[in-house]
């Protein structure tokens, strides 16, 4: 027993003299330093830290090191391990923090700075330092209890927030100032007591960092402030918000965080003062205000959202979820949001003004596996005339009302809508329009019905009268977009394909006359067509050509004045295939046309119609039987001046004879037509004679009607 009792003794004086050898003599000293040093620089191929002095003893430490001789740490002073009483002065200068990142664990950056004292014993020490971290004058005072904090008072002014987001390894998002005043009484989460304060102040947002493709700042820099109020309480942590910038204002009045579950139930208030400031950020044009306040719930990875707002001037309820950053579900419902203040939020001319509802009920936002129904319903509404006008140079007078219907499915990667959409112009239904947002690809079909076509004078500044049913599909992608119709026109077919900028038509089989009649155009002609349009939109130059077949002429004026001169009646020709051809350019369409009968022969070598001025200038060259007519047309496309050039006529035998019987019997006749059709006539100038428009009132007629003057060569000639 004496011996084990010795051998036991022996062994553990080894032991503490092992251990005292090792810590508290000069060459044990060394072997720690040296440990430091190769736990410090393990891993590290930039930086090495070097130990100068290192002396640990019963009664004192000294520690003085140096990393990449530009930084320094200094820990000296009383240490007594037995004890466990210290009397510590450190002081540490850290150059470049990234140099500690195998210690820290962290990408770190920048200088920081502390120096301080710590006292006592393990019952209770006190530290003691400053700090100008992030160039802050920054102050503190902990209480250890058996090591651990109790007690701490921390206070930092004016700590510079580009700083502390580089220390952090954070973009330099922001600029400003920031104060932080602590007031922890017990900083054990059981028993936690304590208060604290954030002042921002001078804030101002760094736009350029970021949207790094923003080529220049803002005129209008986004500037912040704001308090934060932090009350500690067992487990819990109370924080007031108040948050205040250019762009919006955050309140909250209670964010509730239970530090032992780590559950966060907050309030929240949020006012968007201006939209359009989020462009410098966004890369994207908003515009108005907004208010948006509810309840926040965060509880391990999972966000709950509900609230209410404002936006479009609506009444707008929501309820989100969010799980592991990704919305799980989203159930909104937006109740009267005026149409103007959507238009005016996406930077949009006011292009109307009405009202609509949303109800959407989303089961699943994951934009890979989508799961919902939407419900649009847009009210009664009614569109601003003034501003498409301006917008798009039109001439809108009438009213125009709408309103619709829009059912969307949301089915993984796709939001399928049905479109009804009912307006005083037109109706356009869309059975099943798909845009995929993954593709980013839109394909829908649609049926345009224009139930009075009179009703979109405004729209195309062109008389019409009638129904017409459009019926084709849509297709677009990133890089694409093309559109089909078709529909039955005047026992006929009208086809047509646009690709991009390009558009291209088929009309075929369609009565010339009814859709004449349809265009309120002068009805002197009746056939079928077969007609291709080829034109491009953007450079809006094309070209038309086909043939009119079968066609014929319809009793009319100038058919009455052709059967005078040549005792012929054209209407009883038949133009197995009239070929047309025209050019356009922008708003004029040049035009050649040439037709042949039996007995007839009439071409247009030159023709052309300005849209925009709904004109007409055309010469019609037209040789019956053995003789010839050249006839211009000009002035208003829906009542144009036709004026009959007889100089080829007069030159033949029939018309030699015409002008023997009007010399013979010129001052008998004379005196009658002049009595008849007007003091102002000369028989000379008769067939030269510009017809006025017989629609007008007789004190406004300037001369012979085309009537009067078939008339009166029927007088002077009889039938032969």
């Amino acid at each position: 027993m004496k011996k084990l009792f010795f051998g036991l003794t022996f062994l553990i004086v080894l032991v503490i003299a092992g251990i005292y050898g090792i810590l508290f003599t000069t060459p044990g000293n060394s072997y720690v330093a040296s440990i430091i040093e190769e736990k410090v620089n393990a891993g590290q191929k930039d930086v090495t830290m070097k130990v100068n002095d290192f002396k640990l003893t019963m009664n004192d430490i000294l520690f003085n090191a140096t990393i990449d001789d530009n930084s320094t740490i200094n820990v000296q002073g009383d240490l007594n391990i037995f004890a466990k009483n210290v009397d510590l002065n450190y002081d540490v200068n850290i150059k470049e923090l990234s140099s500690l990142q195998n210690i820290t664990k962290q990408k770190l950056n920048g200088l920081f700075s502390t120096k301080g004292t710590v006292k006592g014993n393990q019952e209770l020490a006190v530290v003691k330092g400053i700090s100008s971290i992030a160039s802050s004058d920054t102050t503190y005072d902990i209480n250890l209890v058996d090591f651990k904090p109790s007690n701490i008072l921390f206070n930092m002014k004016n700590a510079k927030i580009e700083e502390l987001l580089n220390i952090v390894d954070q973009p330099l998002y922001a600029n400003g100032n920031i104060d932080i005043n602590a007031n922890i009484k017990s900083a054990d989460i059981p028993t936690l007591d304590g208060l604290v304060t954030t002042k921002i102040s001078n804030g101002i947002l760094n736009v350029m960092l970021i949207n790094k493709e923003l080529k220049e700042a803002p005129a209008t820099p986004i500037t912040f402030d704001g308090d934060i109020i932090t009350k500690l309480s067992p487990n819990m942590a109370d924080t007031e918000v108040a948050f205040d910038s250019s762009i919006a204002k955050l309140d909250v009045k209670k964010a509730n965080v239970n530090l032992k579950t780590s559950v966060i139930n907050s309030d929240y208030k949020v006012f968007v003062k201006d939209l359009a400031k989020l462009e410098a950020i966004i890369n994207q044009k908003y515009n108005g205000s907004f208010s948006t306040s509810g309840n926040a719930v965060v509880d391990n990875g999972v966000i709950k959202i509900d609230g209410i707002s404002d936006i479009f001037t609506s009444d707008t309820k929501y309820d989100i979820k969010v799980v592991d950053s990704k919305p799980e579900y989203v159930n909104v419902t937006v109740n009267k949001a005026k149409i103007e203040s959507l238009l005016n939020l996406v930077n949009q001319p006011n292009f109307a003004n009405g009202l609509m509802n949303i109800d959407a009920k989303i089961k699943s936002a994951d934009v890979k596996n989508l799961d919902g129904k939407i419900l649009t319903t847009i009210l009664e509404s009614k569109v601003n005339n003034a501003v498409v006008n301006k917008q798009f140079e039109q001439k809108l007078k009438q009213p125009i009302i709408f309103k619709g219907d829009i059912v969307t499915d949301l089915v993984k990667t796709q939001a399928i809508s049905k479109i009804d959409l009912n307006t005083s112009v037109t109706n356009l239904d869309m059975q099943k329009a798909v845009f995929d947002i993954e593709k980013g690809s839109f394909v829908s079909d649609y049926v345009v019905n224009f139930t009075d076509l009179s009703k979109l004078y405004d729209i195309t500044q062109t008389k019409m009268r009638g129904a017409l049913k459009l019926a084709g599909n849509i297709k677009q992608s990133t890089d694409s977009l093309s559109v089909d119709g078709a529909s039955s026109l005047f026992g006929g077919n009208l086809n047509f394909n646009l690709l991009n900028d390009d558009f291209k038509a088929k009309i075929n089989d369609v009565e010339v006359k009814s859709l004449t009649h349809m265009l309120y155009y002068p009805e002197i002609f009746t056939s079928k067509s077969n007609i291709d349009v080829d034109y491009n939109l953007a450079t809006k130059v094309g070209k038309i050509g086909g043939n009119l077949l079968n066609g014929q002429f319809v009793k009319n004026e100038y058919s009455d004045i052709i059967n005078t001169f040549a005792k012929f009646d054209l209407t009883k020709e038949v133009y197995e295939k009239v070929a047309i051809t025209s050019d356009m350019k922008k708003n004029i369409i040049n035009t050649v046309i040439d037709m042949q009968s039996k007995y007839t022969k009439i071409s247009v070598p030159s023709s052309t119609l300005d849209t925009d001025k709904n004109s007409i200038n055309a010469l019609v060259q037209a040789t019956i039987k053995k003789y010839t007519f050249d006839t211009t047309i000009k002035g208003s496309l829906s009542n144009p001046k036709v004026k009959v050039d007889t100089k080829a006529f007069l030159k033949s035998k029939y018309g030699k004879k015409v002008k023997k019987k009007v010399d013979k019997y010129k001052k008998k006749f004379n005196d009658k037509l002049k009595k008849k059709l007007g003091s102002d006539f000369k028989l000379d100038n008769l067939l030269n004679k510009a017809p006025s428009n017989n629609n007008a009132p007789a004190s406004a007629q300037t001369g012979p009607s085309n009537k009067e003057i078939a008339a009166a060569f029927k007088k002077m000639f009889g039938s032969n």
